[in-house]
């Protein structure tokens, strides 16, 4: 009863938070728009099946994403005895193209059907599914929102002891990769009377699985998409590449992002995930260096860009979506006036307004209006409070007549020589009347940042708003999303961050609102170094929440609270006790996998007690002798598995996953008895090593290094943490082991299994990131050797990077080496045509000298 009540009180405390804040929770299945072994499966019973001797009820709420159903699939699958089974699928009906949706009986009979578009259920939105088990009177219940259906079966004897999966199932006999698009949320399972058992609202969860709210019951998840990630985790939607500085807007009639490049007209719709792409007749040639003049006009339904002539407005150009093109050609060489300016089409007056910017060393804090039906520019100026000429600035509507403008960068006089500076004041404008209210300015934070161009407040509470931020002062640099109130200068970072590349007036980032779906919407167009631009679109559900937010807190077997008061005296005892052997634990866990600064000193190749990843797998023994022919293809790669988890998640991995990788082909039982075996072979191996330890917590499996145990793996990823920590402040002693550790070779290249790839990439971007980094530190660029041994590193692993191309011939150059710089080149255009079955473009010259 106890449990059934907190339970209960969960499940209402977590309704009532998740409503108030309209936040969005469930598992969204992966079908077939990826791969296979992408898509996702929910495995309930990941250890042994559940037993039931009575029966059970099990109910949740899906829906299904109607665009993209497939006429087949597996919702769930209950499995008894590895015989007998009841399923929910989606079926073709007679070759006919058209979806049903059926229940199927342990007897192979369709207990319920209905076709898929049935005016009776809109299976587009979260209906109700409930299956009724009951072994005693041999019958099967069933419901679909509200119908009901009903079947007896003889077979329900076997279901006593069952194992649930939802999605792709891997159980042998049962395996099925068939799964259609759906969501689940909410799902349950009690006993035959209704008292609860399990329950697990698929909102909040941990890595690779989430926990019931009840029994902290753990359910494994494979390619989970967790629906409450998307207010905390922006997801990258698509990536195209353009030429330099193109052009963009959103357009809230087709909520739609509309992308220009020179005579490239790109259409990304946000709701169905489709890019499309029409080339013009009509062409816009600008500067090499335009800013962004891109904007939808709702009354005609057309996207206009603006031109100005320097300071002087001209032409307002316009696109028809019908016909595919531009009302007429245009061409200028001028560079722009108004770069990172602020723009608004105001309804009231169906005027269009621009706002500050800069351009020939000037900030502005005029306004350029341009009327549509005399097709005349005007300049104003604001009345009030004094706003100071700047531009990267934020703008954004509170309502139909007034707007808020945040921080920018400028001085007083707008003189891009005297002074300049970040300002972090927050202005109201009535948009009638041009008059200006300053609101509040807050002290300059610890660290710079500007805004993107556009604000948006948040409409649910009316007292704050969402602002993207970034450094001024990096190139590499990351989008944060922070909101502001606006009454008092206070705000707070929300959600993860996006990766931005920050080069001015070549960069360009905006921040959109889709009401429809309740997201905002970031599109970062990050400049490259061979002229052209990446252009990504994010979105983010509202309200936006912390990663923090996205975790359960705890794991393992749950008490009631009456007993967990009883236990509590005893336990505190016992838990004391503890405190000092778990510190000293942890001190010591944190010692192997995360080597302490003072450590590492000098570098050092052991020959004892040491385990090697670098150049290929090697382990020596306490007496120094070559133990790698002991470790055989399977305990190498299970012993490599729990090596790299550890170090990457801090847990190691679990049980099912171990026997996904490892022994996919056997039975449960049989995997677990394989498992045994080469877990304890690898125990025996350790102890010729030193203090290895195999740790099994809750499903996960990890392994413990001692001190006496020397990894060059872990010892990387320890400096890689000093030096990225303060990049500025990192001593060529440190940097210096890096490149020697790493220089031996890959990360264990003779391991070529799939599970491994993505250890690999991960480590080598995150290498070849941060020596780019520290390339650009004025004491390292004082030693051409440093620079040629980084070189030589980021090729270990990129053997194709034109960055450390660039750095090598450049400083073999300074070095008086160049015949070595031309050999280097050499090598590297032949390898170029060899892979790409293209010529490398840049020339000796232009390589050697780009700094």
């Amino acid at each position: 009863m106890n449990k059934a009540l907190n339970a209960l009180l969960l499940f209402i405390c977590a309704s009532t938070i998740l409503c108030g804040q309209q936040v969005k929770y469930g598992l969204r299945f992966k079908s077939y728009e990826v791969e296979k072994e992408k898509r996702t499966s929910l495995n309930l019973t990941p250890e042994k099946p559940f037993s039931f001797p009575q029966g059970f009820r099990m109910s949740f709420y899906a829906k299904f994403d109607t665009d993209w159903v497939h006429p087949f699939g597996s919702v769930f699958r209950i499995i008894a005895e590895e015989r007998h089974h009841i399923d929910l699928i989606l079926s073709e009906i007679d070759n006919t193209g058209q979806t049903m949706v059926s229940f199927i009986s342990p007897s192979h009979d369709i207990l319920f059907s209905q076709p898929f578009n049935s005016s009776e259920i809109d299976y587009g939105k979260y209906i109700r599914f409930e299956i009724v088990i009951d072994i005693k009177n041999n019958r099967i219940d069933a419901s679909v929102g509200n119908n009901k259906f009903s079947k007896q079966s003889s077979l329900l004897k076997y279901f006593n002891e069952v194992n649930i999966v939802f999605g792709k199932s891997n159980y042998s006999r049962f395996q099925t990769t068939d799964v259609p698009a759906f969501s689940l949320k909410n799902l349950e399972i009690t006993a035959i009377q209704g008292t609860p058992i399990y329950s697990w609202p698929l909102s909040k969860h941990v890595e690779n699985g989430v926990y019931d709210n009840i029994k902290n019951h753990f359910a494994f998840c494979e390619n989970a998409e967790w629906i409450l990630d998307r207010h905390a985790i922006w997801q990258k939607k698509v990536t195209l590449k353009t030429r330099i500085n193109p052009q963009f807007c959103y357009n809230s009639d087709n909520n739609e992002i509309a992308i220009f490049d020179r005579n490239i007209f790109y259409r990304y719709a946000i709701r169905t995930n489709t890019l499309t792409e029409n080339e013009t007749t009509n062409k816009l040639i600008f500067n090499s260096s335009n800013s962004n003049n891109l904007i939808y006009n709702p009354l005609t339904k057309t996207y206009n860009c603006y031109v100005f002539e320097l300071d002087k407005g001209k032409e307002v150009l316009s696109y028809d979506t019908l016909s595919q093109n531009w009302n007429k050609a245009y061409s200028t060489s001028l560079p722009p006036d108004y770069w990172h300016h602020n723009r608004l089409f105001f309804p009231i007056d169906t005027c269009l307004y621009i706002f500050f910017g800069y351009g020939h060393h000037k900030y502005k804090n005029e306004i350029n209006r341009y009327n549509y039906e005399t097709k005349n520019w005007e300049k104003l100026s604001l009345k009030g409070d004094r706003i100071q000429p700047r531009y990267l600035s934020g703008f954004g509507m509170l309502d139909e007549q007034y707007a808020i403008v945040f921080g920018g960068y400028g001085n007083e006089t707008g003189n891009q020589n005297i002074s300049p500076q970040s300002y972090y004041n927050l202005f109201k404008i009535n948009l009638r009347t041009l008059e200006s209210v300053k609101i509040w300015e807050m002290e300059n934070p610890q660290k710079d940042f500007a805004v993107v161009s556009t604000l948006i407040p948040d409409e649910t509470d009316g007292k704050s708003f969402y602002a993207l931020t970034f450094s001024t002062q990096q190139f590499y640099t990351n989008l944060s999303l922070l909101q502001f109130s606006l009454d008092k200068p206070e705000y707070k970072v929300v959600a993860d961050s996006i990766p931005f590349h920050f080069e001015d007036v070549r960069s360009c980032v905006d921040l959109f609102l889709d009401r429809s779906s309740q997201r905002l919407i970031a599109v970062v167009a990050n400049a490259q170094r061979d002229e052209s631009c990446e252009i990504s679109i994010y979105t983010l559900s509202i309200p936006p929440l912390t990663p923090d937010k996205l975790y359960q807190d705890y794991k393992g077997d749950s008490h009631s609270i009456s007993r967990l008061w009883i236990v509590f005296g005893a336990s505190l005892c016992v838990l004391l006790a503890f405190c000092a052997l778990l510190i000293f634990q942890k001190q010591k866990r944190h010692k192997s996998l995360n080597l302490k600064k003072e450590k590492i000193s000098t570098y050092e190749h052991p020959k004892k007690q040491a385990i090697y990843l670098f150049g290929g797998f090697q382990v020596f023994n306490k007496n120094g002798e070559d133990i790698t022919k002991d470790f055989t293809p399977m305990l190498r790669q299970l012993f490599i598995l729990l090596l790299l988890n550890t170090v990457r998640n801090g847990k190691g991995i679990s049980s099912v996953k171990l026997k996904d990788m490892l022994w996919y082909d056997k039975s449960d039982e049989s995997a677990k008895n394989n498992r045994g075996v080469f877990m304890n072979k690898l125990r025996q191996l350790f102890e010729h090593i030193g203090r290895l330890q195999i740790k099994n917590q809750d499903i996960y499996w990890s392994i413990e290094l001692g001190n006496d145990i020397y990894c060059d793996y872990t010892n990387v990823l320890s400096l890689m943490n000093i030096i990225s920590s303060d990049i500025g402040s990192a001593t060529q002693d440190n940097i210096k082991i890096l490149l020697a550790i790493v220089s031996k070779g890959e990360l264990l290249p003779n391991i070529q299994t799939e599970w491994i790839d993505s250890f690999k990439s991960d480590f080598s971007n995150q290498l070849i990131d941060l020596l780019l980094e520290v390339y650009k530190q004025p004491f390292i660029r004082k030693s051409p050797q440093i620079c040629i041994n980084l070189a030589d590193a980021i090729f270990m692993h990129d053997s194709l990077n034109e960055d450390a191309l660039s750095i090598k011939c450049h400083n073999l150059v300074q070095m008086g080496k160049y015949g070595l710089a031309q050999k280097a080149y050499t090598f590297f255009v032949k390898e170029y045509k060899t892979l790409f079955n293209s010529d490398f473009t840049s020339s000796f010259e232009k390589v050697i000298n780009n700094k």
